[in-house]
């Protein structure tokens, strides 16, 4: 398993050093938040943490009122109108991590550009799909692919 979550953080730190906004839902930013400001994740994962603590963060909640992470900010209400108008403003891109509910979303909404999908070694007798919950099939194109040393493959596409 250490080898997959080092594959995972040299995809982690391509995207960090790019200093893109992270966007969460509640739970994935719960889960991120436990590790990623911790004393582990910075001996573990030095760049990474480092990464992730700097980044601006954005995380999607309508029960969250108080965001504990350093450079994160919390959105309610509206999100598909926030982040359209976020997106109209000049900055950097926006990555969300895990947060199905949000990809599908953001993704009826046409909100997403190009789609990053980390494939791990790793089978899982039980889980949630990462399309699940879109309403219009989504046609998407590869236009990049990498495989690391630990078996962890990325997929890159753009939608067609």
């Amino acid at each position: 398993m250490a080898s997959t979550w080092r594959g995972r953080s040299q995809v982690f730190e391509a995207s960090l050093e790019a200093e893109n906004t992270l966007l969460f839902g509640r739970t994935t930013y719960e889960m991120m938040n436990s590790f990623w400001p911790s004393p582990m994740a910075a001996e573990m994962f030095p760049k990474v943490a480092q990464g992730m603590n700097k980044a601006q963060k954005i995380v999607f909640s309508n029960t969250l009122k108080e965001a504990e992470w350093e450079n994160t900010s919390i959105i309610s209400g509206n999100i598909i109108e926030r982040i359209t108008k976020l997106k109209q403003t000049q900055g950097s891109d926006m990555t969300i991590l895990g947060s199905g509910s949000i990809v599908a979303q953001f993704s009826d909404a046409g909100l997403i550009d190009t789609y990053q999908i980390m494939i791990d070694p790793v089978a899982l007798p039980s889980g949630h799909s990462l399309f699940n919950g879109i309403k219009a099939t989504l046609n998407l194109k590869l236009i990049d692919s990498k495989v690391f040393n630990s078996g962890v493959v990325l997929l890159t596409y753009e939608k067609q």
